[in-house]
C-alpha cells in the first residue's frame, strides 16, 4: 500500500527547508535517520508511492512560492497557529499566517486543511492566548472555509522545564479541571464558527464537543483521495498519539528547527534574552 508522508513532526520543513523538500521530490526520494538509532533509510517520494503528503507548519508562506513542485501530490496541511509572539519569536506577524489559509485553501481546497491551535499555554496569570484573541482568530480562519480544529495543552517535558526555569518565563502545567474547563469555553466558541474540535493527545474526552484527533487519520485522507489508505495506530508514536502509520522525513539532528519557540521540546537552545509572563 502506499505510504503517508509526514513532512514533519521532527522540525518545520515548509517553512525552513522547503528548497532540501523540493530536492527531495526531484531526486524522487530522501534518507533519514532514525532519531534514536540514527540508522538512515530511504523513503520514496516517487508520485506513485505516496498516498498523501502530511504537511506540519506555522507558517507556509516559503513553501507556498514553490507550489508547483508539489503538484503531483496529494496534499494535507496541518497549519499551527496561536498568538503567543514573545514565545514564538522567529514566527510571521499573526495577520499574514491567516492570511495563508485563504491561499491554501484557493489552491488545495478548504477540507484538506486542518488547523492546530497547539499548544495552549498557560502562565501564571492564565491563558497566554486570551479567549477573545482565540475568537477572533476562529472568526478569520472560518472565513477560508477552514472546519477543522485541533486543540493541545503544553507538555512539561524536561526540557521545557529547564528552559522555562532558565528564562523565568512563569509557564504554569494548570489542574486538569482548569484545562477542561478552558478547553469547553474554546470548542464552544470554535463551534459557532462552524469547526469541528478534536484533541490531541489529551485527556478531555468527558468535555462536550471534542472529539479525541488522529491528526494524520487515515480514513480521512483515504476518503479524500477516494483510494484507501493505512489505518490503524501508528506504532512509532506515543500511547496517547491516535495517528495512523506514516514515514517521517525530517530530522531533529540534521535540520533544526530555527523558529525558536521558547515552550517547544525539540528546542535545541536555551534564549540568551529572558523575559516572560508573571
Amino acid at each position: 500500500m502506499k505510504e503517508i508522508i509526514s513532512a514533519s513532526r521532527r522540525t518545520d520543513i515548509p517553512a525552513w527547508y522547503p528548497d532540501r523538500l523540493i530536492s527531495w521530490i526531484r531526486n524522487g526520494a530522501v534518507d533519514v535517520p532514525n532519531p534514536y538509532s540514527g540508522a538512515v533509510s530511504r523513503v520514496s517520494l516517487a508520485p506513485p508511492d505516496v498516498h498523501t503528503m502530511v504537511l506540519w507548519s506555522k507558517n507556509f508562506g516559503p513553501l507556498l512560492d514553490q507550489a508547483k513542485h508539489l503538484l503531483p501530490y496529494r496534499l494535507y496541511f496541518l497549519f499551527t497557529v496561536n498568538d503567543m509572539p514573545d514565545l514564538e519569536p522567529n514566527i510571521p506577524r499573526l495577520a499574514d499566517r491567516i492570511g495563508q489559509f485563504g491561499r491554501l485553501a484557493g489552491r488545495w481546497g478548504a477540507e484538506r486543511i486542518a488547523w492546530r491551535f497547539d499548544p495552549i499555554v498557560f502562565s501564571v496569570t492564565g491563558p497566554v492566548t486570551p479567549v477573545d484573541a482565540f475568537s477572533r482568530m476562529a472568526e478569520q480562519i472560518a472565513g477560508a472555509g477552514i472546519t477543522r480544529l485541533i486543540i493541545s495543552f503544553l507538555d512539561f517535558y524536561g526540557k521545557v522545564r529547564a528552559r522555562n526555569d532558565a528564562l523565568r518565563l512563569g509557564l504554569i502545567d494548570p489542574p486538569r479541571e482548569v484545562k477542561h474547563a478552558h478547553a469547553e469555553k474554546l470548542a464552544g466558541i470554535a463551534r459557532s464558527f462552524g469547526f469541528s474540535v478534536e484533541s490531541c493527545c489529551e485527556d478531555i474526552g468527558t468535555v462536550p464537543g471534542i472529539e479525541p484527533a488522529s491528526c494524520i487519520d487515515g480514513k480521512l485522507l483515504g476518503t479524500l483521495a477516494g483510494e484507501p489508505a493505512r489505518c490503524g495506530k501508528d506504532p512509532g508514536q506515543r500511547p496517547e498519539c491516535r495517528c495512523t502509520p506514516s514515514r517521517d522525513i525530517g530530522s531533529y539532528r540534521d535540520m533544526p528547527c530555527p523558529s525558536g519557540c521558547l515552550y517547544c521540546y525539540a528546542n535545541p537552545l536555551i534564549a540568551q534574552t529572558a523575559g516572560g509572563f508573571r
